[in-house]
């Protein structure tokens, strides 16, 4: 995994995706943090990713309980258990009584509505459409169990870029970080990499454009450094 020695496993086709690998590339966990928490965390990869960045406690957070039992079960595998947990909780139901220094999602991306293309698996509907978690209810979990000026990191479509903006700001979160993530260096952006500070101040930084493929079969350069885990390199040499 990403230039690290640990391990996963996942029901086929239900394994991470660019998605997992490219978010938990862009949080960044400030030093002397207590708590990181993954809402959503499916398999726990985020967690594992994140659990090379810092020896603060990680909790997941995830409704189906299938996902939760495999993220016990990855957890468990890399001998983990010390460090990480998670929770089979509803978040729009969850009140931490530890709030987070960071907070780091992988959303449902998809409106639901009468055009939607939704999957045929009912597991792969929930995490890919909001059938059970609108990006709403995401932002006020986020802001109902994070310390004041804590991080909240997420991936999104680029497209909803103005609904994220919205509810960010109704919920007292400010924009700190942003990064879009192209396809290619020719595509428009389809993802969007979120920096939030809860009751924040301060600038915005706009990021250059993270560019995937440079060709139909060829990562980027930087995609490539991404698989070899250059986060957590980086994290280890300070």
């Amino acid at each position: 995994m990403l230039g690290t020695k640990l391990n996963i496993e996942s029901e086929i086709g239900k394994a991470f995706n660019l998605d997992t690998i490219v978010i938990s590339d862009f949080a960044r966990i400030p030093k002397g943090s207590k708590l990181v928490c993954d809402f959503g965390c499916g398999n726990a990869a985020i967690m594992l990713y994140l659990s090379q960045k810092t020896k603060a406690k990680i909790l997941g957070i995830e409704l189906q309980e299938s996902r939760y039992l495999q993220a016990k079960k990855n957890i468990i595998l890399n001998h983990l258990e010390n460090q990480l947990d998670c929770l089979n909780i509803d978040l729009k139901t969850l009140n931490l009584e530890q709030k987070a220094d960071v907070i780091v999602s992988n959303p449902p991306f998809f409106k639901v509505n009468k055009e939607t293309k939704r999957s045929m698996d009912l597991d792969m509907e929930i995490a890919k459409h909001e059938l059970f978690l609108t990006l709403e209810d995401l932002v006020l979990a986020a802001r109902k169990n994070i310390k004041h000026g804590g991080l909240f990191f997420m991936v999104h479509k680029a497209d909803r870029l103005d609904e994220i903006i919205i509810n960010l700001t109704k919920y007292d979160f400010r924009i700190k970080r942003i990064r879009f993530v192209h396809p290619t260096i020719t595509s428009k952006p389809n993802q969007v990499l979120i920096e939030a500070r809860f009751k924040g101040e301060g600038y915005l930084i706009v990021e250059p454009p993270l560019i995937q493929y440079k060709n139909k079969t060829e990562y980027s350069d930087e995609m490539q450094a991404i698989y070899q885990g250059r986060s957590y390199l980086n994290e280890s040499s300070k």
